[in-house]
C-alpha cells in the first residue's frame, strides 16, 4: 500500500495542491468545498501523471533510478496503468460534477497532456516545456474560479521559468539513461555545460519576474520579504548545480514552495 502512495510522488502532488489553493485564494474565492474539490482534482491529475510517467519510464528508470517503484518491481506495470486510469477518471468526474466550465476544460486538457507527455513528449526537447506548463497551470486552475488577473500571470510566469530550469537540471541528472534509450532531451542534445547555463538563465528569469508584483504595487511588503528569501534559495541552487545536479533540483523545489507561499502572504 505504501508503494501506491510513494509512486504518486507526494512532494510533487503537494506542490500541485498548494498551487491550486494559492491560485483560488489570490483571486479572492472563498467557497471551501469547491476549493477542496479543485485541490483534490489537481492532486489526482498530478499523481496520475506521475504514475503514468513511471509506467513509460520503466526502461530508463532501470538505469537512472532502479529504486523507483515500478523499476524495482514493487508495483507491476499493468497495475500501475490501471491505478493511473482510475485516478484520471475520478479527477475528471469530480471536476465535471462540481466545478465550472473553464476548469473542466483545463482539467481535461491537462489529463491529455500528462498522458501524452509521459508517452511521447518527455523524451523530446519539448518535454521540459510541457512539464513546466503542467506545474505552472495549477495556479491558473485555482484562479479560474474567478478570473486570470495580473498577479496570477506573474505567478504563472515565475513558476514556469523556475520549473523549466529545474526540469533541465533533472535532465542533466538523467542524461546517462536518456542517452541509452535514445531520448532527445535538452541536456542530451546540447550537452551538460550549455544545459547548465540554460537552466541558470531560466532560474534568473524567474527571479526577475518574482520582483514585478511588488514593483507594480500588486502585493504587500510581506511578499517582498518572502520572495527575496526564495530568490536566495534559487541562487544557491545555481551554485549547487555546478557540482551536484541532483541536490540542486531538490533545493529548487524548496525555493518553489517558499515563492508560492510569498504570493499568498502578499495578498495580506
Amino acid at each position: 500500500m505504501i508503494s501506491y502512495l510513494k509512486i504518486l510522488r507526494p512532494s510533487v502532488v503537494l506542490l500541485s495542491a498548494f498551487g491550486v489553493l494559492v491560485g483560488a485564494l489570490i483571486v479572492g474565492y472563498q467557497q471551501t468545498f469547491q476549493i477542496f474539490i479543485a485541490v483534490l482534482v489537481g492532486s489526482l491529475i498530478a499523481g496520475a501523471g506521475n504514475v503514468t510517467n513511471d509506467y513509460y519510464d520503466y526502461e530508463i528508470d532501470k538505469i537512472n533510478k532502479p529504486k523507483r517503484i515500478i523499476a524495482s518491481g514493487k508495483i507491476k506495470r499493468k497495475n500501475a496503468a490501471l491505478y493511473s486510469a482510475v485516478l484520471y477518471v475520478i479527477a475528471n468526474i469530480l471536476v465535471i460534477s462540481f466545478l465550472n466550465y473553464y476548469m473542466v476544460l483545463l482539467a481535461l486538457l491537462n489529463t491529455l497532456i500528462t498522458f501524452f507527455y509521459a508517452w511521447k513528449i518527455k523524451r523530446t526537447i519539448f518535454g521540459h516545456f510541457v512539464d513546466s506548463w503542467l506545474a505552472a497551470s495549477t495556479f491558473l486552475f485555482g484562479a479560474l474560479f474567478v478570473k486570470i488577473d495580473a498577479i496570477i500571470i506573474f505567478l504563472f510566469s515565475m513558476a514556469f521559468f523556475a520549473n523549466l530550469g529545474r526540469e533541465i537540471v533533472k535532465g542533466i541528472e538523467d542524461i546517462k539513461g536518456d542517452k541509452k534509450v535514445g531520448a532527445k532531451t535538452i541536456p542530451v542534445v546540447l550537452g551538460k555545460i550549455f544545459s547548465s547555463w540554460l537552466a541558470v538563465f531560466f532560474i534568473i528569469s524567474a527571479i526577475g519576474i518574482s520582483l514585478m508584483p511588488y514593483l507594480f504595487n500588486l502585493l504587500s511588503i510581506n511578499y517582498l520579504f518572502l520572495v527575496i528569501f526564495a530568490d536566495l534559495i534559487f541562487i544557491f541552487s545555481c551554485f549547487v548545480l555546478l557540482f551536484n545536479p541532483s541536490k540542486s533540483q531538490r533545493v529548487m523545489k524548496v525555493g518553489m514552495f517558499v515563492a508560492i507561499f510569498a504570493f499568498l502572504a502578499g495578498i495580506y
